[in-house]
């Protein structure tokens, strides 16, 4: 058993490890401990949220050029014409 894990907190499931952290004192190590590997999870869950959200802004990035581009050449056609 390691020490950062030495409550068996990383077995638990989300709930049941907030149902642990609301049984404990608030400034015990049991507290302190849950608090951790909630964060812990919250880290790790935005992480992945980052990650999948990489594409996304490729995507938006691209299309915001072309948009720009067809309102330069718009006004460029615009100008040329008159």
């Amino acid at each position: 058993m390691s020490v950062d894990d030495q409550f068996k907190l990383k077995d638990k499931s989300n709930v049941e490890l907030h149902d642990w952290i609301a049984m404990q004192e608030p400034g015990t190590a049991e507290y302190s401990a849950g608090i951790e590997e909630s964060m812990r999870r919250v880290a790790a869950m935005e992480e992945v949220m980052e990650k999948n959200e990489a594409p996304i802004w490729r995507r938006e990035s691209i299309a915001m050029a072309l948009s720009l581009l067809a309102i330069a050449l718009t006004i460029i056609i615009i100008v040329v014409m008159y």
